[in-house]
Protein backbone atom coordinates (compact mmCIF):
# COMPACT_ATOMS: atom_id res chain seq x y z
CA UNK A 1 0.00 0.00 0.00
CA UNK A 2 2.82 2.41 0.85
CA UNK A 3 4.57 1.75 -2.47
CA UNK A 4 1.32 2.23 -4.37
CA UNK A 5 0.68 5.48 -2.56
CA UNK A 6 4.16 6.74 -3.42
CA UNK A 7 3.61 5.90 -7.10
CA UNK A 8 0.28 7.71 -7.09
CA UNK A 9 1.77 10.75 -5.38
CA UNK A 10 4.64 10.82 -7.88
CA UNK A 11 2.26 10.58 -10.86
CA UNK A 12 0.05 13.32 -9.41
CA UNK A 13 3.09 15.58 -9.01
CA UNK A 14 4.18 14.99 -12.61
CA UNK A 15 0.67 15.70 -13.90
CA UNK A 16 0.43 18.89 -11.89
CA UNK A 17 3.82 20.03 -13.15
CA UNK A 18 2.77 19.38 -16.73
CA UNK A 19 -0.41 21.40 -16.26
CA UNK A 20 1.47 24.28 -14.69
CA UNK A 21 3.94 24.19 -17.56
CA UNK A 22 1.12 24.34 -20.11
CA UNK A 23 -0.51 27.22 -18.26
CA UNK A 24 2.75 29.14 -18.13
CA UNK A 25 3.29 28.52 -21.85
CA UNK A 26 -0.23 29.73 -22.66
CA UNK A 27 0.23 32.82 -20.46
CA UNK A 28 3.54 33.47 -22.15
CA UNK A 29 1.95 33.18 -25.60
CA UNK A 30 -0.94 35.39 -24.53
CA UNK A 31 1.45 38.02 -23.22
CA UNK A 32 3.39 37.87 -26.47
CA UNK A 33 0.19 38.25 -28.48
CA UNK A 34 -0.95 41.21 -26.34
CA UNK A 35 2.43 42.87 -26.75
CA UNK A 36 2.27 42.31 -30.49
CA UNK A 37 -1.24 43.79 -30.66
CA UNK A 38 -0.19 46.81 -28.62
CA UNK A 39 2.91 47.21 -30.75
CA UNK A 40 0.96 46.94 -34.00
CA UNK A 41 -1.68 49.33 -32.70
CA UNK A 42 1.00 51.86 -31.85
CA UNK A 43 2.55 51.38 -35.27
CA UNK A 44 -0.79 51.86 -36.99
CA UNK A 45 -1.46 54.97 -34.93
CA UNK A 46 1.94 56.36 -35.85
CA UNK A 47 1.34 55.63 -39.52
CA UNK A 48 -2.06 57.32 -39.35
CA UNK A 49 -0.49 60.35 -37.70
CA UNK A 50 2.19 60.49 -40.37
CA UNK A 51 -0.42 60.35 -43.12
CA UNK A 52 -2.46 63.05 -41.41
CA UNK A 53 0.60 65.26 -41.15
CA UNK A 54 1.32 64.82 -44.85
CA UNK A 55 -2.17 65.90 -45.89
CA UNK A 56 -3.14 69.56 -45.74
CA UNK A 57 -6.25 71.18 -47.11
CA UNK A 58 -8.02 74.28 -48.29
CA UNK A 59 -11.74 74.51 -47.64
CA UNK A 60 -14.29 76.47 -49.60
CA UNK A 61 -16.65 77.18 -46.72
CA UNK A 62 -19.39 78.87 -48.74
CA UNK A 63 -20.34 81.08 -51.68
CA UNK A 64 -23.44 83.13 -50.91
CA UNK A 65 -25.46 85.65 -52.90
CA UNK A 66 -25.42 88.83 -50.80
CA UNK A 67 -26.35 92.48 -51.32
CA UNK A 68 -24.64 95.78 -50.69
CA UNK A 69 -26.48 98.55 -48.86
CA UNK A 70 -27.53 100.00 -52.22
CA UNK A 71 -29.08 96.67 -53.21
CA UNK A 72 -26.38 95.64 -55.70
CA UNK A 73 -25.89 91.84 -55.63
CA UNK A 74 -22.54 90.07 -55.27
CA UNK A 75 -21.15 86.60 -54.61
CA UNK A 76 -19.25 86.31 -51.35
CA UNK A 77 -17.07 83.19 -51.03
CA UNK A 78 -15.07 82.13 -47.97
CA UNK A 79 -11.83 80.09 -47.89
CA UNK A 80 -10.05 78.42 -44.97
CA UNK A 81 -6.32 77.78 -45.30
CA UNK A 82 -5.41 74.56 -43.49
CA UNK A 83 -1.80 74.50 -44.70
CA UNK A 84 1.50 75.66 -43.25
CA UNK A 85 1.96 78.33 -45.93
CA UNK A 86 0.35 81.69 -46.62
CA UNK A 87 -1.84 81.79 -49.75
CA UNK A 88 -0.97 84.79 -51.92
CA UNK A 89 -2.86 84.08 -55.17
CA UNK A 90 -5.83 82.02 -56.28
CA UNK A 91 -7.37 81.16 -59.62
CA UNK A 92 -10.90 79.83 -59.53
CA UNK A 93 -13.96 79.14 -61.64
CA UNK A 94 -17.45 80.46 -60.89
CA UNK A 95 -20.77 78.96 -62.00
CA UNK A 96 -24.32 80.18 -61.36
CA UNK A 97 -27.73 78.48 -61.17
CA UNK A 98 -31.31 79.54 -60.65
CA UNK A 99 -33.58 78.31 -57.89
CA UNK A 100 -34.36 75.13 -59.85
CA UNK A 101 -30.73 74.25 -60.55
CA UNK A 102 -30.79 75.45 -64.16
CA UNK A 103 -27.39 76.85 -65.25
CA UNK A 104 -27.28 80.57 -66.04
CA UNK A 105 -25.27 82.38 -68.66
CA UNK A 106 -24.11 85.65 -67.13
CA UNK A 107 -22.19 88.73 -68.16
CA UNK A 108 -19.69 88.07 -65.39
CA UNK A 109 -17.55 91.05 -66.30
CA UNK A 110 -20.35 93.45 -67.15
CA UNK A 111 -18.00 96.46 -67.12
CA UNK A 112 -16.31 95.09 -70.24
CA UNK A 113 -18.60 95.88 -73.16
CA UNK A 114 -16.79 93.36 -75.34
CA UNK A 115 -17.29 90.45 -72.92
CA UNK A 116 -19.83 87.80 -73.83
CA UNK A 117 -22.15 85.92 -71.52
CA UNK A 118 -21.06 82.44 -70.41
CA UNK A 119 -21.91 79.67 -68.01
CA UNK A 120 -18.49 79.89 -66.37
CA UNK A 121 -15.95 82.54 -65.53
CA UNK A 122 -12.37 82.04 -64.39
CA UNK A 123 -10.80 84.81 -62.34
CA UNK A 124 -7.38 85.24 -60.74
CA UNK A 125 -6.71 87.21 -57.57
CA UNK A 126 -3.21 88.22 -56.52
CA UNK A 127 -3.76 89.93 -53.17
CA UNK A 128 -5.17 87.13 -51.05
CA UNK A 129 -2.69 86.97 -48.12
CA UNK A 130 -4.55 84.16 -46.35
CA UNK A 131 -2.40 83.02 -43.42
CA UNK A 132 -2.01 79.38 -42.28
CA UNK A 133 -4.96 78.05 -40.27
CA UNK A 134 -6.96 81.20 -41.04
CA UNK A 135 -10.46 81.70 -42.47
CA UNK A 136 -11.11 84.64 -44.73
CA UNK A 137 -12.90 87.63 -43.25
CA UNK A 138 -13.52 90.37 -45.78
CA UNK A 139 -16.26 92.59 -47.14
CA UNK A 140 -17.62 92.48 -50.66
CA UNK A 141 -17.17 89.91 -53.39
CA UNK A 142 -17.78 89.38 -57.09
CA UNK A 143 -20.40 91.89 -58.24
CA UNK A 144 -23.31 90.75 -60.38
CA UNK A 145 -25.23 92.96 -62.78
CA UNK A 146 -28.72 93.99 -61.70
CA UNK A 147 -30.38 96.04 -64.43
CA UNK A 148 -33.24 97.14 -62.19
CA UNK A 149 -30.98 98.76 -59.59
CA UNK A 150 -27.76 99.51 -61.47
CA UNK A 151 -29.25 102.16 -63.74
CA UNK A 152 -25.95 104.04 -64.02
CA UNK A 153 -24.37 101.08 -65.85
CA UNK A 154 -24.86 100.04 -69.49
CA UNK A 155 -27.66 97.51 -69.74
CA UNK A 156 -26.53 93.96 -70.45
CA UNK A 157 -28.46 90.70 -70.66
CA UNK A 158 -32.08 90.00 -69.84
CA UNK A 159 -32.01 89.90 -66.06
CA UNK A 160 -30.21 86.56 -65.74
CA UNK A 161 -28.16 87.79 -62.78
CA UNK A 162 -31.36 88.52 -60.88
CA UNK A 163 -32.18 84.81 -61.07
CA UNK A 164 -28.98 83.59 -59.40
CA UNK A 165 -29.81 81.47 -56.36
CA UNK A 166 -26.70 79.26 -56.16
CA UNK A 167 -23.08 79.66 -57.14
CA UNK A 168 -20.42 76.99 -57.28
CA UNK A 169 -16.74 77.91 -56.94
CA UNK A 170 -13.80 75.64 -57.66
CA UNK A 171 -10.13 76.46 -57.14
CA UNK A 172 -8.04 75.86 -60.22
CA UNK A 173 -4.66 76.98 -58.90
CA UNK A 174 -3.19 78.29 -55.65
CA UNK A 175 0.10 80.14 -55.19
CA UNK A 176 1.81 80.17 -51.80
CA UNK A 177 4.16 82.70 -50.25
CA UNK A 178 7.08 80.25 -50.40
CA UNK A 179 6.74 80.15 -54.20
CA UNK A 180 5.09 76.74 -54.46
CA UNK A 181 2.05 76.30 -56.70
CA UNK A 182 -0.79 73.80 -56.30
CA UNK A 183 -2.85 72.89 -59.37
CA UNK A 184 -6.16 71.22 -58.63
CA UNK A 185 -6.10 67.70 -60.18
CA UNK A 186 -9.91 67.51 -59.90
CA UNK A 187 -10.64 70.76 -61.71
CA UNK A 188 -11.40 69.20 -65.11
CA UNK A 189 -13.77 66.74 -63.47
CA UNK A 190 -15.55 69.61 -61.69
CA UNK A 191 -15.92 71.54 -64.94
CA UNK A 192 -17.23 68.57 -66.92
CA UNK A 193 -19.68 67.68 -64.15
CA UNK A 194 -21.16 71.11 -63.40
CA UNK A 195 -20.50 73.70 -66.12
CA UNK A 196 -23.60 74.33 -68.23
CA UNK A 197 -25.40 71.35 -66.68
CA UNK A 198 -28.65 71.36 -64.75
CA UNK A 199 -27.83 70.24 -61.20
CA UNK A 200 -30.09 68.74 -58.56
CA UNK A 201 -30.99 71.42 -56.02
CA UNK A 202 -30.07 69.15 -53.12
CA UNK A 203 -26.56 68.82 -54.59
CA UNK A 204 -26.25 72.59 -54.87
CA UNK A 205 -27.44 73.11 -51.31
CA UNK A 206 -24.93 70.60 -49.95
CA UNK A 207 -21.92 71.43 -52.12
CA UNK A 208 -20.28 73.46 -49.33
CA UNK A 209 -18.11 73.11 -47.39
CA UNK A 210 -15.91 71.72 -50.17
CA UNK A 211 -12.46 70.41 -49.20
CA UNK A 212 -9.41 70.41 -51.46
CA UNK A 213 -6.84 67.92 -50.16
CA UNK A 214 -3.19 68.77 -50.77
CA UNK A 215 -0.38 66.24 -50.31
CA UNK A 216 2.33 68.32 -48.65
CA UNK A 217 5.22 66.02 -49.50
CA UNK A 218 4.31 66.30 -53.16
CA UNK A 219 2.64 69.62 -53.76
CA UNK A 220 3.99 72.10 -51.23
Amino acid sequence: MKRYSKVMICMSFLLASALVGCSQKEIGNTSTEISAIISNGTLQANLSTENAEQTESIIHESADILYYDNGYPYIHDILTNNTDNTITETEYCMLAYDINGVPLKLYWNFLDSSAECSYDYVVRTDNVNLLPCQTENYNGGWSLYDGEKMTDYPQVGNGEANQVAYSLFCLKEVVFENGSVWSNPDYDNFFQTYAGKQIDVNTLQNYYPYTYNLQTNKDL
